[in-house]
């Protein structure tokens, strides 16, 4: 299981990051984080949702794919990062609403959403059966959740010769190069590195009261959506 993380110390992290996240997300990714949420959009959105939240929106990227996917429903965010939040609301202007909050006390009320969406998130929660409580508590009756994480991948000498090295130097030194916070890109490559087996995780969402809760990787795992519904009490 993960280890205990200090949530106070991450959010001190990514607001020294804001300003070269974007970049860094794509730089690090080879580009492909691009076509990961827009596959996570198109497999979590329906076309019914009211109400959407993106928990941990950062800068906004994949509220916007979802967005794009719905453009009728009503789009929050939400994120303990001020920093972060500002970055978002520039981009959509009048068209979202943006909430200061934190993962384990949401500031929204019961049976808000039809959607609870998060985008490499998983790994910055401190106590994970509260968080799932909460998007439970906000979630309307057979409400959907959709997480999209960066995992290990399935292939042991793909994770061993290649990921393994680039988690471990690569993206600390790269990240730390150009954002001068190595420290941040130490935290989420160790991060990713300790974070809980998908199919673990499943076992803990069916757990928390959700339903039909299906894990599908993208690239040999190396990210992947989780997806459950919310079973009725």
């Amino acid at each position: 299981m993960k280890k205990r993380v200090d949530r106070k110390n991450i959010q001190i992290l990514f607001n020294r990051i804001a300003g070269h996240y974007d970049f860094l997300n794509t730089f690090l990714s080879f580009g492909f984080e691009k076509r990961w949420r827009i596959q996570f959009a198109e497999m979590s959105v329906n076309g019914s949702e009211r109400a959407i939240l993106d928990v941990g929106v950062g800068t906004g990227k994949t509220l916007n794919a979802l967005r794009e996917k719905n453009p009728e429903a009503v789009i929050v965010g939400c994120d303990f990062s001020e920093k972060m939040l500002g970055k978002a609301q520039k981009k959509f202007s009048t068209a979202g609403f943006f909430v200061t909050g934190d993962f384990h006390e949401l500031p929204f009320a019961p049976n808000s959403f039809d959607l609870v969406t998060g985008s490499f998130v998983l790994r910055s929660v401190e106590n994970m059966s509260r968080f799932l409580s909460e998007i439970k508590r906000i979630l309307r009756p057979g409400g959907r959740v959709a997480f999209l994480e960066l995992t290990r991948p399935r292939n042991f000498l793909f994770f061993k010769l290649i990921y393994q090295p680039y988690l471990r130097f690569y993206l600390p030194a790269i990240g730390g190069l150009v954002s001068g916070r190595r420290e941040s890109y130490q935290f989420l490559s160790d991060s990713i590195r300790g974070f809980d087996d998908p199919i673990d995780f499943k076992i803990l969402m069916e757990k928390n009261g959700f339903d039909s809760v299906i894990i599908h990787p993208l690239m040999n795992g190396i990210v992947t959506i989780i997806y459950g519904e919310n079973r009725p009490e």
